[in-house]
């Protein structure tokens, strides 16, 4: 596929995404390198991998199988478009295999929402928090990762440009994503990557443990905290195993601390080389780590599909962007929320364990939820 190339430098690159309203899109962020790519128009889905494209947008659905609603035929494809916008630190460019558009420049904006929340889900959440406790009991599982869909609606429909915005501003630690398919966007900005391929470089997150920046003497704490760091080396101990699965050659660096605006996490890097698994069977190989589902990792899955009442659709599931070589990144969807029209799921999750206590796990997915309420 022949893609043309225009140099192209928009002060507000949201004024792409903003010229494709209604189109099949995406937005991608990599802080680190500091690298946007948004997507738009729907070329094809590709089965395997090719360097005929000069970026791909892949994500997959956290369970197996037809996802409910209100999740219908939203993702797990591996997607090409027909219009990129690219911006990295020594270039800025717009690439099409079809005619150009002209973009508009429009000004950033920021929107404040005003929002109603459906309910308290509290009651919701100690139901699953105490059956969670019994599988331990009957020792039928190490850990269980139990998440929330909290509903909000709006006097007026969502301001994606502005959530995107703020979600960039608010989160320098985190990969920034959205995806549009028809009235529903996928959005919301991840601290965890899934795996990471560079050539043959491989590299996966252990991301799991977490305190509030409001505790006392918070980054210590969770350094020295016992259920934390049992909770952390369930995480590397199966990522490891899946590893080397695939390859002989993997490494652990030391358990650190990764910073983010409200809260600390628990992070070891895990690298790996490998020179014949792609990146997206990567992701199916890995996926979901305990981290996202729990240990071990059938039992848990069997059991959130059957025990929370909600669809997790692309919440927790890998996503991202390979490009033309087959390198990229893919993150799990978290800090993350789906949005059609005046209503808006948000999702959040933490890990529980033996040692857990129900609200002090309750307490702390309102704390990661502020990673959405923040830009809202």
């Amino acid at each position: 596929m022949n893609y043309k190339k225009i140099k192209l430098n928009l002060e507000n690159p949201l004024s792409f995404w903003s010229h494709f309203s209604g189109e099949e899109r995406f937005y991608w962020y990599d802080r680190q390198k500091e690298q946007l790519i948004i997507g738009a128009e729907r070329l094809c889905a590709v089965k395997n991998q090719t360097n005929e494209y000069p970026y791909l947008f892949h994500t997959q659905s956290f369970f197996e199988g037809e996802m409910r609603a209100p999740w219908q035929n939203m993702g797990g494809e591996t997607l090409a478009f027909k219009h990129y916008y690219v911006k990295t630190s020594h270039e800025s460019l717009y690439l099409t295999c079809t005619e150009p558009v002209t973009i508009e420049p429009k000004k950033v904006l920021e929107v404040t929402h005003s929002l109603t929340q459906k309910e308290d889900d509290f009651e919701d959440w100690a139901r699953l928090f105490n059956q969670i406790q019994e599988s331990f009991k009957a020792g039928e599982s190490q850990k269980i990762v139990a998440s929330r869909e909290i509903d909000f609606t709006s006097s007026q429909d969502f301001c994606i440009e502005s959530i995107l915005h703020k979600l960039s501003k608010n989160n320098p630690n985190c990969f920034i994503f959205a995806y549009q398919k028809g009235e529903k966007t996928f959005l919301g900005a991840s601290p965890e990557v899934l795996v990471q391929k560079a050539d043959d470089e491989i590299l996966s997150y252990a991301l799991a443990g977490t305190i509030s920046k409001t505790e006392i003497n918070a980054a210590e704490r969770l350094l020295n905290d016992p259920k934390n760091q049992f909770e952390h080396h369930i995480v590397i101990d199966k990522i490891k195993a899946q590893l080397l699965k695939k390859t002989s050659q993997v490494t652990v660096e030391e358990t650190g601390l990764m910073e983010l605006k409200n809260v600390y996490h628990l992070r070891t890097l895990l690298h790996a080389k490998d020179h014949s698994t792609s990146l997206t069977e990567w992701g199916v190989h890995l996926h979901p780590t305990p981290a996202l589902g729990g240990e071990p990792s059938d039992y848990a899955l069997n059991f959130l599909r059957h025990h929370e009442h909600h669809e997790r659709g692309l919440y927790a599931a890998p996503l991202g962007i390979i490009d033309g070589q087959g390198n990229g990144t893919l993150v799990v969807g978290i800090r993350s929320a789906l949005i059609e029209g005046k209503t808006l799921r948000a999702y959040v999750g933490c890990g529980i364990v033996p040692y857990s206590d129900v609200r002090d796990e309750f307490n702390e997915t309102k704390v990661k939820l502020k990673t959405i309420l923040e830009a809202l």
